[in-house]
């Protein structure tokens, strides 16, 4: 498997224009945010876990074997993200798919024009796993900006 380098450095030459790195700090997680509300809407038959749940499970696994120091730092918006996500379904009578499913598709959108302005086709084209990479990148550019260390040496 890669390394952390590795994955950041593949997904950090595809966004490398400016536009398209704006959009991205917004669009990744929107995405990432709706794509688990999406999927706690489902639940696991004879159990009470949901697919939200178990992505977010897996997703700091995966974090914490490329950088626990990373996988310590998304564990704040994992635990805000699935305490939201209950909030809004205990105390807010819009149903919870209709204005992820809107986040979700507005964000997309914006994400693919993010790409046509860099001429690059979005990195999880290549591996799917790229999808769980965009968030860490993300965090990877605000521990720079504080001067936090973050990758692998």
């Amino acid at each position: 498997m890669r390394t952390l380098n590795q994955w950041l450095d593949e997904y950090d030459a595809s966004h490398q224009n400016p536009r398209n790195k704006s959009i991205h700090i917004w669009c990744v997680p929107a995405i990432a945010v709706c794509t688990v509300a999406l999927l706690w809407l489902v639940n696991i038959p004879y159990t009470a876990v949901n697919l939200g749940q178990i992505l977010l499970i897996a997703a700091m696994f995966f974090y914490g074997y490329l950088s626990v120091r990373l996988a310590l730092g998304m564990l704040p918006f994992v635990i805000l993200l699935a305490a939201g996500i209950m909030l809004y379904q205990a105390y807010v009578p819009l149903a919870l798919w209709i204005p992820a499913g809107a986040i979700w598709i507005i964000a997309w959108v914006m994400q693919f024009i993010g790409h046509k302005a860099e001429a690059q086709q979005p990195s999880f084209f290549t591996n799917i796993l790229f999808l769980l990479i965009g968030p860490l990148w993300i965090l990877g550019s605000v521990y720079q900006k504080l001067g936090i260390q973050f990758r692998n040496a």
